[in-house]
Parts: structure tokens; sequence; C-alpha cells
């Protein structure tokens, strides 16, 4: 399996040759040495409303409550989020990251997919980039009674990905390489489901 990895990476690397120059093609080809990992996910905003410190409904201001159920009364429950994932660049040359597809699942179940290609981040020699990722999640299928509750519930477990708390959230990337004709490289997974150290009472 990791074979076939190497050989659809080295196959896409190659094909990025016939348009991209020769420094663009070295940083580029250089980016399936790099380690991805995730960091956080933050700036979870529903509403207008930053969810990302909101660990109950008694943590959101009357203004708050004011907006949250104005989207609720326009059916409104889409979530935008920022997804971090950390570049490593162990080399001594430098790569370059242009563009994600991603997939959003929770409980292993696909939530949300999307394209983002709007960005060029630089990973310098010797160094980690962090690299946001935006998402948009319309999360109306999955909330139970469309209460502000269910969404507070949905961005508790978002930002809890990555902070050492129980997540089911797991992330599927796939980089770009490449401008004028992207190429696919083999999907990143990234699927941190952490457990308290504590143990659990009976």
């Amino acid at each position: 399996m990791k074979t076939l990895r190497k050989i659809t990476i080295i196959v896409a690397v190659a094909c990025a040759t016939l348009f991209a120059g020769c420094a663009s093609l070295a940083q580029i080809a250089n980016l399936i040495n790099c380690k991805f990992s995730m960091a956080n996910i933050s700036d979870i905003t529903w509403a207008d409303i930053n969810l990302s410190n909101i660990k109950s409904v008694s943590d959101l201001s009357l203004s708050m409550l004011q907006k949250a159920a104005t989207a609720i009364k326009n059916k409104d429950f889409g979530v935008s989020a920022n997804l971090n994932v950390d570049v490593k660049n162990e080399t001594t040359q430098p790569a370059k990251v242009f563009a994600f597809d991603y997939e959003l699942l929770l409980e292993n179940n696909p939530l949300a997919s999307g394209k983002n290609s709007n960005f060029s981040y630089a990973v310098n020699p010797k160094s980690t980039t962090r690299v946001p990722v935006p998402l948009k999640v319309d999360i109306v299928q999955i909330i139970k009674n469309g209460q502000v509750g269910d969404v507070v519930n949905f961005a508790r477990n978002l930002s809890d990905y990555g902070n050492g708390k129980e997540s089911n959230v797991k992330i599927k990337l796939t980089p770009y390489i490449g401008t004028k004709k992207p190429t696919k490289l083999a999907p990143i997974v990234l699927n941190k489901t952490f457990q308290s150290s504590a143990p659990k009472k009976n």
C-alpha cells in the first residue's frame, strides 16, 4: 500500500514538470517530503457569533442569543471555521502549498466537503508553517431540535479537536501541486480522537 502511494505521488510530480518552471517545480515536488498534522479548528462562527470558546448556552450574551434566535427563525445553520494544518518541512529546500480539497467527517459520516484554491503558502526549509483551510458546514441535517444548544454542542465538538479532549472529528485533505493545471496528491487523513488522561468514573 505504501509502495502504491509512493508511485502515485511520483507520477503526480512527474506530471507537474509539464507545466511548472524549475524553481516552482522544486518547491512543488518538495511538498511530498513535508509532514502534515492537525493543529486545531478555530474561528468557529455561526450567525455572526464566534463559538470557539463557547461551552454552553449560558456563555452566550443577550446580543448573541438575539442573533441566534434570528438565525434559527431563518433556518440558517451554516457554520464556518478554520481548519489549521501544520506543514513541517524538515528538508533544506522550500516547499509550497497551493490548494486543498477537504472532507469533514463526524462519527465517520461525511458532513461537508469543498475546495480551497485561493491561497498559496510557502513553507521555508527547516520550519513549520500553519496553513488555515476555511471550512463551510451546513449542520441542518445533524442537529436534533434546531435549538441554540445543538449548534453550541457541535461547535464544542469542533473546538475540542486538538485540545486534549474527546473528539470524533476526522479531516481528509487532498493537496494540489501546480497552478496552471493542478494535480492532486494522495489524500491525507488527519484523525485525532483524544481520550482524557483521567480515568472515567463508573
